[in-house]
């Protein structure tokens, strides 16, 4: 798994990785939550160790939110990662890029591996891969 030392400080904002426009088109009760710190162990505070970044948008109805994070990570780091997500989580095709998609409960995490960015997003309104696939095509847009 990807320690700190490993990742490359990742140069996109919350509002570059996914603009207000692309969040507003994809669900406009959403808002990005300021201040937002990863819950420990997870997969957004793991990008953020791996000098990343983590987002947060709250649903202002339901206070839910989607959490999403980034790390630019060495070419061994994404490497394990993959190996990894082939053993704990589904492959799946649509994110254009090496993806997976895992529902553990009511909570549905997508990953993506787009050398050299390792993409995450988890969240109670993804129940299936197609779900986050809009926002999660907007953060590998921004990341190029």
């Amino acid at each position: 798994t990807a320690t700190a030392e490993e990742g490359i400080p990742v140069e996109v904002g919350c509002n570059q990785l996914v603009t207000p426009q692309e969040l507003y088109d994809y669900n406009p009760n959403f808002a990005l939550e300021s201040g937002f710190t990863p819950s420990p162990g997870s997969l957004a505070a793991q990008a953020v160790a791996a000098k990343g970044i983590a987002c947060s948008w709250v649903n202002l109805t339901s206070g839910e939110t989607i959490v999403m994070s980034v790390a630019h990570l060495s070419d061994s780091a994404l490497t394990a990662r993959g190996n990894d997500l082939i053993a704990s989580s589904n492959s799946v095709p649509t994110y254009s890029v090496e993806g997976y998609f895992i529902l553990e409960g009511n909570i549905g995490t997508a990953q993506a591996i787009s050398p050299p960015y390792w993409v995450t997003a988890t969240s109670k309104f993804f129940f299936e891969p197609g779900d986050v696939s809009p926002l999660m095509a907007a953060a590998l847009s921004a990341l190029g």
